[in-house]
């Protein structure tokens, strides 16, 4: 039977890793900030392929201890073209149960996903492109190709980093930038 000084014995230890987290997000620097640009009226998966074809699998053994948090936004800023890509995910979730959430509430935001991977380049393809139907994400070559508009992905590589933290600084992008799509908190 679970008692209750197991529950405080519990909170004291999670205070203690939140502690940690906290000295560790006062002592983080932002890593290299890579940036790719596509239109969405190119997401064809030649395109999408060639974009990424840079971009780390995650895949390699070398890798194997990275986390790549990344940012899909619009490239220019343009808050009418956020509502026309709300619309038009409703619309593609009357079809199929695999998008990613809508964020109506989250106004004023050009952020379209605040996202975490280890494996950076899967992910994005499930983000761009039509494939890996049943996984979350936006598939965005199902329903956004129509639009003339640019959208970058930028991403960051962090090494060896504890599973909190990396956690914690995507939560804080998210809480920053209040994506248009998606939702906060580990998966």
């Amino acid at each position: 039977m679970f008692t209750p000084q197991e529950f405080t014995a519990a909170i004291t230890s999670a205070s203690e890793q939140l502690q940690l987290v906290r000295e560790a997000l006062e002592a983080i620097t932002c890593p290299r900030v890579d940036t790719l640009r596509i239109d969405l009226r190119d997401l064809s998966q030649e395109a999408i392929g060639e974009l990424l074809e840079d971009v780390p699998s995650g895949y390699r053994k070398a890798d194997r201890d990275n986390d790549y948090v990344y940012v899909l936004r619009l490239s220019n800023n343009d808050q009418e073209m956020v509502t026309t890509l709300w619309d038009q995910l409703d619309a593609a979730r009357t079809l199929a149960d695999d998008y990613c959430r809508v964020n109506r509430e989250n106004v004023r935001t050009f952020a379209l996903y605040v996202g975490r991977s280890k494996k950076l380049k899967s992910r994005l393809t499930q983000h761009l492109g039509t494939e890996q139907r049943g996984v979350y994400s936006m598939h965005m070559q199902r329903w956004a190709t129509g639009n003339n508009a640019e959208i970058s992905l930028s991403y960051m590589k962090f090494e060896n980093q504890e599973d909190l933290l990396i956690q914690a600084v995507e939560d804080g992008i998210w809480a920053a930038l209040r994506p248009a799509f998606g939702r906060k908190g580990e998966r």
